[in-house]
C-alpha cells in the first residue's frame, strides 16, 4: 500500500499535472459521440460517504485528497489503482433508486455517498459500459474499466440489505456505478461539461467487478 500511496503523493506535486486543464483537449473530433451531460458534483474523502467539493485535481491514481478506507490488495479484487482510480454514478439513477419503494423501501443516497468521485447528470446511463471514453471539462479524459458491483459498506443506504440489487451490475448494468481509468489527468470542477465518446476500437468486452 505504501508504494500506491506515495506515488500518488508524488504524482499530485507534478506541475505538468495542475497545467492539464488549460493545455488542449485530446483529440476526439473523429471519434462517435454517445452522450452529453455535466458534472453535478466533485466527491472526495476518505471511504465512504464522500464530500462534496467545488473542484479536484485528477491524477493517474485518483483524486487529490481522497482516499480509500480498504485495502487496494483484497481477495474481493481492492481498491483503487491505476485501472480503478475514478468511480463515476449518475445523478438520475440515483433518484430512480430512491424513488424505487420495492423490496424494503426507498434508498438514501446523496452525491458521493456511494463512494463515486464524479456525479454526472443528463448522460444516457446505459451507453456506460467498458471501454467509453469521458472527457470531463475540456481535458481531462476516463475510460471506463469496470462496472462496479454493490459492496456491504452500502447497506447503511437501503432499507433492506437485500436491495443492493437494484445496482447489481449483472442484473441491472444500465444503474451500476463505473470505474475508471485517467488516460489524461487534469482539474474537474463542478459543472464542467461532460461527453462520452466511442472506444477507439468500437464496443469493448463488458467487465464487471463484484
Amino acid at each position: 500500500m505504501w508504494f500506491y500511496t506515495f506515488t500518488y503523493r508524488t504524482l499530485s506535486l507534478l506541475p505538468s499535472l495542475r497545467d492539464r486543464s488549460a493545455a488542449q483537449p485530446p483529440a476526439l473530433a473523429d471519434r462517435q459521440l454517445l452522450a452529453c451531460g455535466s458534472c453535478v458534483s466533485v466527491n472526495i474523502g476518505r471511504g465512504i460517504p464522500k464530500k462534496r467539493v467545488q473542484e479536484a485535481l485528477v491524477t493517474p491514481l485518483g483524486l487529490l485528497g481522497d482516499s480509500q478506507s480498504a485495502p487496494y490488495i483484497a481477495i474481493w479484487g481492492g481498491h483503487a489503482g491505476f485501472n480503478k482510480a475514478v468511480m463515476l454514478w449518475s445523478s438520475e439513477v440515483i433518484a430512480a433508486v430512491n424513488a424505487d419503494a420495492a423490496g424494503g423501501g426507498p434508498a438514501e443516497f446523496f452525491y458521493g455517498a456511494s463512494g463515486e468521485q464524479f456525479t454526472l447528470s443528463g448522460v444516457d446511463w446505459s451507453v456506460m459500459k467498458t471501454g467509453v471514453q469521458v472527457l470531463l471539462g475540456t481535458s481531462v479524459l476516463l475510460e471506463v474499466t469496470l462496472l462496479k458491483g454493490p459492496c456491504k459498506q452500502l447497506d447503511r443506504y437501503f432499507s433492506a440489505p437485500g436491495d443492493k440489487g437494484r445496482i447489481d451490475p449483472k442484473k441491472f448494468p444500465e444503474k451500476s456505478r463505473v470505474l475508471a481509468k485517467v488516460l489524461r489527468p487534469g482539474t474537474v470542477k463542478a459543472g464542467d461539461p461532460v461527453k462520452i465518446f466511442q472506444h477507439p476500437k468500437g464496443p469493448q468486452p463488458l467487465q464487471i467487478q463484484g
